[in-house]
């Protein structure tokens, strides 16, 4: 598996926000200005072909009218989306404010399908969706994929709640939620980070959404299995 972090930050920094491509072909989150960022290094998007949304606030699915508009330009129409059952409407919703004249052509070209399960499979993974605690935003979501004997989680956005512990425990990489130093009831902080790597000692933790001064004491801190990524970073796990 190889993974590129194509966004390790949260808003209001430099850094894209938290999203990751998995073998060029499937994307964990969608968030603002992806296309692009993947267009710099010199990806192409049209031929990612599985979209998984951990929840819908915008910094985590706003590209998705114009990856909706590039695959009905492009050869490859296939369309993959994984993601809570209000997810057709708010990608749809989202799709004719931005492009109300060709909103319906592309959604007649293309080949969408939208996903709702618990458990699927995404080429040759196995994956499991877990419910997070996002706060008020619910239904929120993290992802593991299975493969040989390797687990791999994605938090999505979440505080420190069983399900992130659930994951961490049966993980060999978890890309994490950390915001802030001291964690909330909706992102995870550098505390919790903490009492994770005591848990769960066989498990790598790449930490996400960080904001500046989170990134900044991380780095600092040097904790043992806490990976600080930056934009475009590639993980290879065999």
């Amino acid at each position: 598996m190889k993974i590129q972090v194509v966004g390790s930050g949260s808003m209001w920094t430099s850094y894209n926000s938290a999203s990751y491509l998995i073998d060029d072909n499937i994307i964990v989150d969608i968030p603002n200005g992806m296309c692009k960022y993947l267009y710099r290094l010199g990806k192409k998007v049209q031929n990612i072909n599985h979209v998984l949304i951990t929840h819908f606030h915008g910094d985590h699915y706003f590209d998705i009218p114009f990856y909706y508009l590039l695959k009905s330009k492009s050869n490859n129409t296939e369309v993959n989306v994984y993601c809570s059952k209000e997810g057709k409407r708010k990608c749809e919703k989202l799709l004719k404010l931005a492009f109300p004249n060709p909103y319906q052509e592309v959604l007649d070209t293309i080949k969408v399908k939208y996903n709702y399960k618990e458990n699927f499979k995404v080429n040759d993974y196995e994956v499991k969706k877990y419910l997070v605690d996002h706060g008020a935003m619910k239904p929120a979501f993290g992802y593991v994929f299975k493969f040989n004997n390797n687990k791999i989680g994605f938090t999505g956005d979440t505080s420190y709640c069983k399900a992130v512990n659930d994951m961490a425990k049966e993980c060999q990489y978890l890309f994490c939620d950390c915001m802030y130093i001291k964690g909330t009831n909706k992102h995870m902080g550098i505390n919790d980070i903490k009492e994770l790597t005591k848990k769960y000692p066989n498990c790598k933790f790449i930490v996400s959404h960080l904001d500046d001064e989170t990134r900044n004491r991380l780095n600092e801190e040097k904790i043992k299995n806490v990976i600080i990524p930056n934009d475009g970073d590639i993980i290879n796990i065999e």
